[in-house]
Parts: structure tokens; C-alpha cells; sequence
């Protein structure tokens, strides 16, 4: 029970509350800093990496561009340069070939010449690998069938040569290789004309993508950890280029699966966030190659790119805590020696109301506003004790003269009748009722009457012993006790009878602004009942107002004793 006592005390306390607010103004600043710091870092740091991501997604599709447009303007020049009576004879035009390979090696898989008709007729490759016309065919997008002699015609061939044949050099579609190394290529063409501007024949050179002057740095090359670079062909949706090997010349994914590559794909070229096919988060950043109109990928997980926000989510979390329990700990010790006076005066407080020790004021400590507070109550304190002395002034005197009244006279007389007995002395009890005052009060008005009473009031109190007791009963009816007095006691109160008499019959001034002032003249008839305590204070009371009674009918102005009886 002590336990759970002093636990619901502990948790009522200003102390225990203070604490827990702080608690949670610490936890709720804490979780606001963390967020509004996760929040500026994560947006800062994706405009930081995005411009990073975007530049360096720039920078690779131009190297892109410049290897695909050297490689195609070469191409052009060796076109041009190509003597035309070679076309004729297939030998000679293979040792031409080579020698160009020789001398400037931009083509990893070597040459080839086809006719006007589409039809091969010389090819060289660098890697020593067989020269049949079908396999050389099959490495520059020729679908051809083997032949042993130049001039045999090849099948399917149209649509590749196409834009060559009709005069215009281009970049081919990349393509799987078949022979020797089956690493993906890709084919340029460029039309061989004659002097005339006639298209006599296409001259192809061939490069695998992932050649060490071509793709290889973008192929290998790393962002991060996880990150690299992707190229991509829109038009036939396929990854040209990748720094994963298993996506290169894998098709694109289907729409829907990453929104940032549908957008891609439909044209738009920045940075953005991402879900890629595997569910991870990516930040990625899209440039143009403009000469074939694919684009680069720079790409990167944002839990890479954005691990400063965790470390510093971290941070915050580990310097947070032991800062927020040293304030909180330092809180509790300010508030405890702050509240250390409040918590004194209300346990002092507790003890009066417990009875435990007297009502006294609390001591004031500092002039702070718990000081304020303890002398506010205080003044209170003393309010109060002053009311409780006014409603105990109320509760045994009467309001108008100040004397005791009825309940407070039982009181004494029950007291003197018991001192009475014990003692063997004698008490005596005079019941007073003023003749006249009715005509005071309906002549001159009750203020007038008010102030008779209160001046014979005074009158009585200066004529009995300080030990008596001068009551007010209501209306015009007074009482006078005398107690301890001895067998001589009747002639005293004879004598005490007859001084109240004299006192009362003295003129009053009476009156108020309105009526104006006058002298009136009062009479008193007095009862006078004796007793050795052996009567109650009610039976004594009543005897004397008996007496008072013969007095009023025999003519009033006197004072008669009632017959004494055990």
C-alpha cells in the first residue's frame, strides 16, 4: 500500500511532470530536427548527385557520338578514297583492305565491299580467321551463302544496304557476332561512288562494341558500387551498352515495368528517380547520342548515392540520446532545487491540515514566484484564521452589541453550575427585559432602537464583575450572570440588581438625521433566579424570566428574586 502511495505521488509530482514534458519537447525536437534534416539532405543531396549523374551521362554520350561519327566520317574518306578498278578484281581489293586496317585500326572486325547489287566481293578481317564469303557475310549483317568465288549474290541484304546503296552513310543495327569471338557488333556503311556521283558499291567496316578504342571503357566502367552506364537504341529497343554484361543486346523492358524508362524512351532526356526491373530505387540521368539517336543511362542506387542521409540519421540519433538525458537530468536537478521551497511549504501545508503541528505561516525561502506564492498563501493563512475568529465571534455573540448570546451563555452557565456543585458555592442568574423600547423603536425607528441597545449594552458591562457575563437573548431581553459567590450572596446581588436598574434609567440620546436627536428615558424589570448547581441551565434560565414576569405585572422598574429550591 506504501509502495503504491508513494508511486501515485511520485507521478502527481511538479517534478515527475516536468521531467516527462521535457522528455517529450526533447523527443519531439529530436524527431523534428531528424526529420527536417533527412528531409534538406536527401533533397540537396539528389539535386547534387542528379547534376553529377547528369553531367557525367552528358560527357559519355558525347564520347559515344565522337567514336561513332570518327569511325562513320573515316569510313566516308576510305570510301572515297577506294580505287575503283578494284571492284573488279576481289584479290587486289582484300590487300587493299588490309592495308587500310593496317594503317588505321578503328575496325576491330576489318572490312567489306559489296556491289552495287548487294553482292560481296572482297572482305578482311584482322583475326586471322577464315575468309569464306558466308562468314564474313554473317559478321557485317550480309545474309549471304557461302561461295567460293567473288560475284555470288547474297539474300536478305536489301533492307541493310538500303540507305548505303541509295548514296547515304549510317550506322547499322547492333548485332550479336557469330564468328570468331560471337562479341556484339556493330556495322557502318558508306556508299562508294564514282566520279559521276554513281553508286557503284557499299564499303562496311565492322567493330565489336566492347573493342579497347570503341565501347570498352563504358562497358566496364562503375558508378558507386552498384551503379554504371547504360546505352540504349530506342528504336530497336535494345541495350546496346552495358556495364552489366548480361543486359548488353538484351531487349528493353516492356512499358510500365520502369516509368522513368517509358519516359526515355518517348523522348525525354534529364534525371529522375526510379524503380527499376529488379525493385531497387535508382537516381538516374538520360543524355543523347545524336548521331543515332540512342541515349546514355548514368545510374545509381539512391541508397548509395543517398548513404550520407543514413549516416547522418545516425548521427543524430547517437548524439541526440546522451545529450537528451544529460538535459533532462540536469532539468530534474534545476526543477528539484527550484520547486525544493514549494515542496517544503506544501508539506508543511499537509502537516496543519493533518493536524500533525499548529497553523503557522510558511517560511519564504526566495522572492521568486514560488516566494510569491507562499506569501500569497500566507496572507490567506491569516484571511482565513481572522474569518474563522469573525464566524466564532458570530456563532457565540450577538452581531449587534458584541455580547454573548443565548448559545454562548449556556455555555458558561452549564460551566458555573458544575464549578457551583463542585465548590459549594452559589450562581445567580438575572433576567433583564427594558421597559419602554418598543415606543423607542416604533417613535423613532429601529437605527434609533439599534443604537439604544447598544449603549445599554455598554451600560451593563461597566456596572458587573469582570468574571460575569453580560448576554443578549434577542428583541430587548438581556442577561446577567454572576457565579462563585457564597451564602452572602443575596445582598451582592441585590446590590447588582439595582446598580443594572440605575445604569438603564439614565437618559439616552436617541434619535437619527431625519427624526433628530432626543433624550428618552428606559426602565428594566429584572427576574433573579439563585442556584447551588443543582439545577440545569435551561431550568434556571426560566426561573428568571419568571421572576422578570411578577415584575412586569406588579409594575415594572424593579427587580424580584424567585424562591429558591433544591
Amino acid at each position: 500500500m506504501a509502495i503504491r502511495l508513494n508511486l501515485k505521488r511520485i507521478s502527481n509530482s511538479l517534478v515527475t511532470r516536468l521531467l516527462a514534458l521535457s522528455v517529450l519537447v526533447l523527443a519531439a525536437g529530436t524527431v523534428l530536427t531528424y526529420w527536417q534534416l533527412t528531409r534538406f539532405l536527401r533533397e540537396d543531396l539528389t539535386r547534387t548527385v542528379s547534376a553529377q549523374q547528369v553531367t557525367l551521362a552528358a560527357y559519355v554520350a558525347r564520347d559515344v557520338d565522337q567514336s561513332l561519327t570518327d569511325r562513320l566520317e573515316f569510313l566516308e574518306r576510305l570510301a572515297t578514297a577506294l580505287p575503283k578498278e578494284l571492284l573488279a578484281d576481289p584479290n587486289q581489293l582484300k590487300r587493299w583492305l588490309r592495308a587500310q586496317q593496317e594503317l588505321n585500326p578503328l575496325f576491330s572486325r576489318g572490312f567489306a565491299v559489296a556491289d552495287a547489287k548487294g553482292k560481296l566481293i572482297a572482305g578482311y578481317e584482322p583475326d586471322g580467321s577464315p575468309q569464306g564469303r558466308g562468314q564474313a557475310c554473317a559478321a557485317r549483317g550480309y545474309a549471304c551463302k557461302p561461295a567460293a568465288t567473288p560475284g555470288d549474290s547474297a539474300t536478305g541484304t536489301a533492307t541493310e544496304l538500303a540507305p548505303a546503296l541509295a548514296g547515304r552513310s549510317g550506322i547499322g543495327r547492333p548485332q550479336q557476332g557469330a564468328v570468331p569471338t560471337g562479341e556484339p557488333t556493330l556495322p557502318f556503311r558508306a556508299p562508294v561512288k564514282s566520279e559521276s556521283g554513281t553508286v557503284l558499291g557499299v564499303l562496311t567496316g565492322t567493330t565489336e562494341l566492347s573493342a579497347p578504342n570503341f565501347l570498352e571503357g563504358l562497358m566496364k566502367g562503375r558508378i558507386g558500387e552498384a551503379g554504371g552506364i547504360l546505352l540504349i537504341s530506342p528504336s530497336d529497343n535494345l541495350f546496346v551498352a552495358s556495364s552489366v554484361p548480361a543486359m548488353v543486346m538484351k531487349p528493353t523492358p516492356v512499358p510500365g515495368i520502369n516509368l522513368l524508362h517509358d519516359r526515355a524512351m518517348a523522348g525525354f532526356r534529364g534525371s529522375g528517380l526510379t524503380i527499376n526491373a529488379a525493385g531497387v530505387e535508382e537516381l538516374s540521368a538520360i543524355a543523347l547520342v545524336p548521331s543515332t539517336g540512342w541515349f546514355v543511362v548514368a545510374r545509381i542506387p539512391t541508397g548509395e548515392a543517398l548513404a550520407t542521409v543514413g549516416r547522418a540519421q545516425t548521427f543524430i540519433l547517437r548524439q541526440r540520446l546522451p545529450g537528451m538525458l544529460l538535459v533532462v537530468g540536469l532539468i530534474g536537478l534545476l526543477a528539484a532545487r527550484v520547486l525544493r521551497p514549494m515542496i517544503r511549504a506544501a508539506n508543511q501545508a499537509d502537516k496543519m491540515t493533518r493536524g500533525e503541528i499548529p497553523l503557522a505561516p510558511l517560511s519564504v525561502e526566495r522572492h521568486d514566484e514560488i516566494g510569491t506564492l507562499t506569501a500569497s498563501f500566507n496572507r490567506l493563512l491569516d484571511k482565513l484564521h481572522a474569518h474563522q475568529t469573525e464566524l466564532a465571534l458570530l456563532a457565540h455573540h450577538d452581531a449587534l452589541t458584541g455580547l454573548p448570546n443565548r448559545k454562548l451563555l449556556a455555555d458558561r452557565l452549564t460551566q458555573a453550575l458544575a464549578r457551583a456543585q463542585r465548590n459549594g458555592s452559589r450562581v445567580a442568574v438575572l433576567f433583564l427585559d427594558l421597559d419602554g423600547f418598543k415606543h423607542i423603536n416604533d417613535s423613532l425607528g429601529h437605527e434609533a432602537g439599534d443604537q439604544a441597545l447598544k449603549d445599554i449594552a455598554d451600560r451593563l458591562r461597566g456596572v458587573v464583575r469582570h468574571s460575569d457575563t453580560v448576554a443578549r437573548l434577542g428583541g430587548d431581553e438581556f442577561v446577567v450572570l454572576a457565579a462563585d459567590f457564597d451564602e452572602t450572596g443575596p445582598e451582592h446581588i441585590g446590590v447588582l440588581a439595582r446598580k443594572c436598574i440605575d445604569a438603564i434609567s439614565k437618559p439616552l440620546l436617541t434619535g437619527s438625521e431625519n427624526t433628530g436627536s432626543a433624550q428618552r428615558m428606559l426602565g428594566v424589570s429584572i427576574g433573579i433566579a439563585w442556584s447551588a448547581g443543582n439545577h440545569s441551565a435551561n431550568d434556571l434560565l426560566a426561573t428568571a424570566d419568571r421572576a422578570m414576569y411578577t415584575v412586569k405585572q406588579s409594575g415594572r422598574s424593579g427587580f424580584a428574586v424567585a424562591p429558591q429550591h433544591a
